[in-house]
């Protein structure tokens, strides 16, 4: 098997009908951004230069989507402050079940308030993008707070009254004489 006169790696960069017989200039007369790492490639060229004619510099990114300077490359770390989000959301939904299990819903009603008003603030800035979920966390802990609170108004209202208070205690004292 033999190969054609003008056989060429694949690795080689297209050639552009214009440039046919033509020699490509020395790479020290191109003009070629500086290296962002300070250290030439074995062609003299700087690590990221732009290898073939019309390549953008750095990167380009997906159709459709525009570039971002000073973006760093692959994977683009999530916004810092999305757990405050799924903790309102979780405690929350805790203090709702506490409430009608236990009655001491308040307790994780309280912290799903404050997480959930922290996580709106941070997706107000841009640090987060779980808004919703704050939002859940912090209607689900005022909604415990404020039945709470109807339940303690209900049980005072209820044990101002003189005949619901003796008949609570007479219920609860035993009168049976062991004679």
């Amino acid at each position: 098997m033999t190969q054609p006169d003008e056989w060429k790696s694949p690795y080689d960069p297209p050639e552009q009908p214009a440039d046919r017989g033509a020699r490509p200039e020395p790479a020290s007369e191109q003009p070629v951004p500086p290296s962002p790492y300070g250290q030439p490639d074995p062609q003299g060229q700087p690590y990221g230069a732009q290898p073939y004619p019309g390549q953008p510099y750095p990167a380009q990114p997906y159709p459709g989507q525009p570039y971002q300077y000073g973006a760093a490359y692959g994977y683009v770390a999530p916004p810092e402050k999305n757990a405050l989000g799924i903790w309102s959301l979780v405690l929350g939904i805790l203090s709702v079940i506490m409430l009608f299990s236990c009655a001491v819903g308040f307790l994780a009603a309280i912290p799903a308030v404050i997480t959930g008003h922290l996580s709106r603030k941070a997706q107000k800035e841009g640090l987060a993008d779980n808004g919703g979920m704050g939002l859940a966390g912090l209607i689900t802990g005022w909604v415990t707070i404020g039945l709470t609170l109807l339940a303690v108004v209900g049980l005072v209202i209820l044990f101002s009254i003189p005949e619901f208070r003796e008949g609570f205690f007479s219920e609860t004292t035993s009168s049976y004489s062991y004679e």
